[in-house]
């Protein structure tokens, strides 16, 4: 990547911004030096630590990275012998011990061994010597203890300073001497005290001159009896001095023994800053760190928005599969071309410096070892170069540098030139680069070009769409659909004379090729594809859900069909328990005495009883069994939705039920319009003439009735999805129930996105609807709120 591209394509603008959230100024500065690498492993180490990191910024935890002072300059003095450290660079070394281990306490609280981020702090180097020198040496606030060698000898200092200031004094308050006095309070020179007095009494007091003042009216002396005690005073505080270095040099020889350590801690500790700076923008601006598509040369952006747009941002959508190798986008002027092109590349490098992109979680970049560009004016008046000259040496350099593994940006390419040369030229530019199979996306004005991305295998054709009635563009790419440059209407839309307007329109109306009718009917023909795509879509789900509704609906009936088994059964056994005991005791009372009539009498009148007993079970299970099929029955017959007779239509009215078998749906008439019926079909209302809808008679619930137990089937059940689910409040199993009741609903409605509120509390309902999400086979994607609307306490879901 060449300091030119990342200057054009304002990469330095993005790593200023992301360094701003930094903590470290040290971080700060690495931040800014970070550039893309072609490295893949290196690359997926960064992202998954930045998305680890995220993780924890979307609970509403931050890492405890606090503002250290700049360790480096120590650092480097470290393997020096005999280091003698002052004590802002030991209280810097301190600190830094102090902040790897409040990391690892934190680390292990979260105990989640797996996150990236838990895994670098553990590989931080604990400094337990470190922080025990500096800290019982320096308090947490970077002042000196009070160690006792050192209070001894300023208690010293004290003293004598207190000695020396009466002595002092007394000149500056006895009659005889104050009068000699130049200023009435002792001042300093060289370090010493000592008293100004008159050049007129010079001689008067014994001592030592140490200066003259400039108008020579008075000089500095120290007097005799001041002259011991000052000389005591600097020596005390050279001893002072001297102990002070020498425990300076002790701890210095301390913090020296884990030098290693703390250079691997603090390389560490600012890597963690660094990605936690990235991930603490893509939290605030709503990011996402690109997952790796392995091998895949597909390219995809989805929801991309610049970040130095800010809010005016409009999302993008680019969908390259890997055969597609260069897209030529067209369209009107100030459409958003170039802005596309920017944002698609500096993706590609912010991606490849493990960096988060402003987009959607589909988005997929392929690693590229080659990005260049030529976009705007390179017009140099100093190398006497033209606009087109300066281009055509800046896609010289991209061709011979531009292979397979190349991302080439092309900016109205084959302008500033005859149109037809330019064209021709384009279109060589792009077959050496085909033939190369780099990947490149051009804009251009050229007819040629958008006839030259059908014609070429491996092109495919975009363009940025235009709002027919206000004559502005809407900044959003339509695939496959080359645009118009629109710049007849432009020009009028911008006050050009209506007459220049009149003539340009004549002239365009003397054209030979209306290349705009083409591309109308194109779009046309995309839109009509659109349409057929999106009703074999529908198709297919509607499918997809009846079948799905006949399993569950057979899965329901083959589970009550066992359980009133499995009741009939019991019932039998128990009878036949019953009548055993009742036998036993008959043969016990015949054993005992003698045979007679009244016990012969007991006996068959047990035998008979217990016949008629267990005739009576089998008919109840029989009827059980009976009414299980009946229901069977009914809901195939019901499934199968017999149409209509014909001559049917005078019974339509609003709120029957009716069939529509083109589309094998069923709907509610909620009114006639017309000549036509307005029918609700799910969550859509749509129109139909009368033959193409069958009334259905209406539906009643079936209910199974036995002797013990009422089985009521609804095959019809009003109950519809919610928009937003709110599960606060609820007990576990009964959130649980009424999700999986919302996905069945949302599922049968073709709801494609709801939200739901769980809340934040100790994070059980949130852990279930995130288990509950990823095991349901239909949900595509499931995330966070934003924070302005919930946060981690409310998840937005999407279906398949």
């Amino acid at each position: 990547m060449t300091s030119h591209t990342l200057e054009v394509l304002e990469f330095f603008r993005i790593a200023e911004i992301i360094a701003g959230y930094c903590r470290l100024p040290e971080a700060h500065t690495l931040c800014l030096q970070k550039h893309p690498s072609i490295d893949a492993e290196k690359i997926a180490e960064a992202k998954k630590l930045g998305r680890d990191i995220l993780s924890f910024l979307q609970k509403d935890e931050q890492l405890p990275i606090k503002n250290l002072p700049p360790i480096e300059p120590v650092l480097k003095q470290l393997p020096a012998s005999g280091l003698c450290l002052s004590i802002e660079e030991l209280y810097a070394a301190g600190l830094l011990a102090l902040q790897i281990g409040e990391l690892k306490a934190w680390a292990v609280q979260k105990e989640q061994p797996d996150n990236a981020a838990c895994m670098l702090i553990e590989a931080m180097p604990p400094l337990p010597k470190t922080q025990q020198a500096v800290f019982s040496f320096i308090d947490k606030n970077g002042e000196l203890l009070d160690i006792p060698a050192l209070t001894a000898i300023k208690k010293r200092i004290q003293r004598i300073e207190t000695d020396i200031e009466k002595t002092m004094r007394s000149y500056c308050t006895d009659e005889s001497t104050k009068t000699m006095l130049q200023t009435p309070a002792p001042v300093l020179r060289n370090g010493r005290q000592v008293i100004a007095i008159r050049s007129n009494f010079k001689g008067r007091i014994k001592g030592i001159i140490h200066e003259y003042s400039q108008s020579g009216q008075s000089f500095y002396l120290e007097p005799e009896s001041i002259v011991l005690r000052n000389n005591e005073l600097m020596r005390a505080h050279a001893d002072y001095e001297q102990e002070l270095r020498r425990l300076l040099r002790k701890m210095s020889a301390e913090v020296a023994e884990e030098a290693d350590a703390l250079e691997q801690a603090h390389k560490l500790l600012l890597e963690l800053d660094c990605a936690a700076a990235a991930a603490q923008w893509a939290h605030q601006k709503n990011g996402v760190f690109v997952c790796d598509s392995g091998t895949a040369q597909t390219f995809c952006l989805e929801a991309a928005r610049h970040p130095l747009l800010g809010e005016s941002a409009v999302p993008i959508d680019l969908r390259l599969s890997e055969d597609e190798r260069i897209l030529i986008i067209t369209g009107p002027n100030t459409g958003g071309k170039t802005v596309s092109l920017k944002t698609a590349a500096l993706f590609v490098l912010m991606n490849q410096t493990g960096w988060p992109v402003l987009a959607g979680e589909a988005t997929r970049l392929p690693l590229f070892r080659y990005v260049g560009c030529a976009i705007g004016d390179e017009q140099s008046l100093d190398q006497s170069l033209s606009t087109f000259s300066a281009y055509m040496q800046a896609v010289a350099t991209l061709l011979a540098a531009a292979d397979q593994d190349s991302l080439i940006l092309l900016d109205e390419l084959g302008s500033g030139t005859d149109p037809q040369e330019g064209g021709a030229l384009a279109m060589a530019i792009l077959d050496e680069l085909l033939t190369r199979h780099a990947r490149v996306f051009v804009t251009s004005h050229h007819g040629v070009l958008k006839n030259y991305g059908y014609r070429k295998k491996g092109c495919i054709n975009a363009s940025v769409s235009f709002d027919e009635q206000t004559f502005r563009p809407s900044y959003r790419i339509m695939m496959g659909i080359p645009g118009e440059s629109r710049a007849v209407d432009i020009a009028e839309k911008n006050g050009l004379s209506p007459a220049v307007i009149r003539s340009a329109r004549a002239y365009m109306a003397d054209s030979s090729a209306d290349a705009a009718a083409l591309i109308k009917g194109l779009m046309e023909k995309h839109a009509q594809l659109a349409v057929f795509e999106q009703e074999k879509a529908e198709t297919e789900r509607v499918l997809k859900e009846k079948q799905r509704r006949c399993d569950l609906t057979a899965l329901k009936l083959r589970q009550k069909e066992l359980v009133l088994r499995a009741q009939g059964y019991k019932r039998l056994d128990d009878l036949f328990e019953q009548k055993r005991n009742e036998l036993e005791n008959l043969v016990r009372e015949i054993q005992e005495g003698a045979l007679t009539h009244e016990k012969t009498g007991k006996l068959k009148q047990f035998f008979a009883d217990f016949e008629q007993l267990l005739a009576k079970e089998h008919s109840q299970i029989s009827s059980e069994e009976q009414d299980i099929a009946a229901l069977q029955q009914d809901y195939r017959k019901q499934e199968s939705a017999p149409a209509a007779q014909p001559g049917t239509a005078a019974v339509l009215a609003e709120g029957v039920e009716v069939f529509i078998p083109h589309l094998h749906r069923r709907g509610i008439i909620v009114r006639k319009e017309k000549k036509n019926w307005l029918v609700a079909v799910d969550t859509m209302k749509m129109t139909f003439p009368a033959d193409k809808l069958e009334p259905l008679a209406a539906q009643t619930s079936v209910q199974l009735r036995t002797p013990q137990v009422v089985v009521e089937a609804e095959l019809h059940k009003e109950s519809r999805p919610e928009f937003e689910l709110r599960l606060l409040g609820m007990r576990l199993d009964e959130a649980e129930k009424h999700l999986q009741n919302q996905l069945d609903l949302a599922l049968m409605h073709n709801m494609q996105e709801f939200s739901i509120v769980h809340g934040k509390g100790n994070g059980v309902l949130q852990t279930m609807v995130q288990e509950k999400l990823s095991a349901a086979p239909y949900v595509a994607e499931f995330f966070f709120a934003r924070p302005e609307h919930g946060g981690t306490g409310k998840t937005v879901v999407r279906l398949r």
